[in-house]
């Protein structure tokens, strides 16, 4: 009778450490997911900025304006810094430490990466006697120094 009781109590317990395994397992998990979600949004979050910047520059250097598409861009910026704002909220400070320091190192693996993209095709607009590019998506003429289309504003 006693081994029983041994048996028993031995069984509750591991059954009691499979539980506290499984907790700490999902503990992980969710600290592990939050932490990607935040250097996932703090990568969008820098190069939407980039690509603002460059906008308002490309748009400033043609003398155009188009503040609808700044708008938009502005607006695009505001959604994704309330993204971060609500997953920091589900983390520790030093969890939030953590993964912004990520974000700096895939920030700059990203800029590597987009520095060494293929540029778009080069040619010289006959009317303004000046290198152009041809946006790959409404083909429209721009700048060869812009970085975004100035008539739909995509990423060149």
């Amino acid at each position: 009778m006693t081994f029983e009781l041994d048996i028993d109590k031995i069984k509750e317990q591991g059954l009691q450490l499979v539980d506290m395994a499984k907790k700490t397992a999902l503990d992980l998990a969710d600290k592990g997911k939050n932490q990607l979600d935040l250097v996932n949004a703090q990568t969008r979050l820098s190069k939407a900025q980039r690509q603002l910047g460059a906008l308002v520059y490309s748009l400033h250097k043609s003398g155009e304006d188009n503040q609808p598409l700044v708008d938009k861009y502005i607006e695009n910026i505001a959604e994704i810094e309330a993204s971060i704002e609500s997953i920091k909220a589900h983390m520790s400070a030093a969890e939030a430490e953590e993964a912004e320091a990520a974000a700096v190192d895939a920030a700059d693996v990203t800029d590597a990466a987009e520095a060494s993209a293929e540029e778009p095709e080069e040619e010289v607009d006959e009317f303004a006697g000046r290198p152009t590019k041809v946006c790959p998506v409404c083909s429209a003429r721009v700048d060869v120094d812009a970085l975004f289309c100035n008539h739909c504003g995509a990423q060149l």
